[in-house]
C-alpha cells in the first residue's frame, strides 16, 4: 500500500508498520498531474481518519450495519455494482474500478494455475463491501488497511481483537454463513497488515494465514494494474458466482 503526504500521526503509524510514501513522478498533462495530487492528498486524509478510529467508533459501525443495507439481492448484481466503485485510498489503481480489480485478481490466480474454486470466489467477492461507497458511507469507514485498535494479549486470536472497521467486517458479516470457514476468515482479515497482528494470532489464524491469506495477498496486491483488462473475464466470473451463490443473500 502506497500513500503520500501524510499527517504526522498517520505518517508515524504507517512508518511503524513499514509502509512507504510514494513520490514517483511521471509525464502527464498539468491538469492530470493536479488531479493526481488531489487524489493522493485525499487518500492521505482518508487514511488519517481511518487510523484514528476508536473502539467506540468501531462498535457504532458494527451496530449501524447490523441491519440490511440493500435487502435480498443476487451476488452477481452486487458484482456489477463494483463497476461503479473506485477506492479513493488506492494509489496503485487510482480510478480503476473495483470490478476490474477483482477480475485482475482472479485472472492472476488462474494464470498461475490456481484451481481452488473457493479461493477464486474469494478473489471475486472480497471487495464487495466497498459498495458502501455508493450508499453514502464515509470512505474512511470503507477502505484502507486495518491494524489493531488498543492493546491485546499475545496469542489471543484475531476474532478476539478490535481492528479498524471497513469493508472486510461488512462483507464477512454478509457471507460468513454462505462460504466455508476459511473463506469467511479470509474475507474478514484480507486487509489486515500482518506485521501488526501476527503476534496476536492463535493456531487457527496462523494456519489460515499460511494456507490462504499469504496466497491471496500475492494476487490482491500483485495484480493491480492501470493497464490490464482481463479478456473474457466477465462471463467466466459470472458463471463462477452463479454456481457458488445460486440464491439471493441478505445484504
Amino acid at each position: 500500500m502506497i500513500i503520500r503526504k501524510l499527517g504526522v500521526r498517520a505518517a508515524f503509524t504507517l512508518k511503524k508498520y513499514g509502509l512507504r510514501i510514494s513520490r514517483d513522478s511521471e509525464f502527464l498533462p498539468e491538469k492530470a498531474l493536479q488531479e493526481k495530487r488531489e487524489f493522493l492528498d485525499q487518500a492521505s486524509t482518508t487514511y488519517q481518519s481511518h487510523l484514528d478510529q476508536t473502539r467506540e467508533k468501531v462498535a457504532a459501525l458494527n451496530a449501524k450495519y447490523d441491519k440490511p443495507v440493500l435487502g435480498k439481492v443476487r451476488v452477481w448484481s452486487l458484482m456489477e455494482r463494483l463497476a461503479q466503485c473506485v477506492d479513493p485510498s488506492d494509489s496503485t489503481l487510482y480510478c480503476v474500478s473495483q470490478l476490474v480489480h477483482s477480475l485482475q485478481v482472479v485472472d492472476g490466480m488462474e494464470r498461475d494455475g490456481i484451481q481452488d474454486k473457493d479461493l477464486l470466489v474469494a478473489g471475486l467477492i472480497h471487495d464487495l463491501g466497498k459498495i458502501l461507497l455508493l450508499t453514502g458511507e464515509a470512505p474512511e469507514n470503507v477502505v484502507c488497511i486495518n491494524t489493531p485498535v488498543g492493546h491485546h494479549e499475545k496469542g489471543v486470536g484475531l476474532d478476539n481483537c478490535v481492528f479498524q472497521w471497513n469493508h472486510d467486517q461488512f462483507i464477512y458479516s454478509r457471507f460468513k454463513d454462505a462460504v466455508p470457514d476459511q473463506i469467511a476468515w479470509l474475507l474478514r482479515y484480507h486487509s489486515v497488515y500482518l506485521p501488526a497482528c501476527e503476534h496476536l494470532m492463535d493456531e487457527r489464524d496462523r494456519a489460515y494465514t499460511e494456507r490462504y491469506l499469504r496466497v491471496f495477498t500475492k494476487y490482491d496486491t500483485g495484480t493491480k494494474s492501470l493497464y490490464h483488462l482481463p479478456k473474457d473475464g466477465i462471463e467466466k466470473a459470472r458463471a463462477l458466482i452463479e454456481e457458488a451463490f445460486p440464491e439471493e443473500i441478505l445484504f
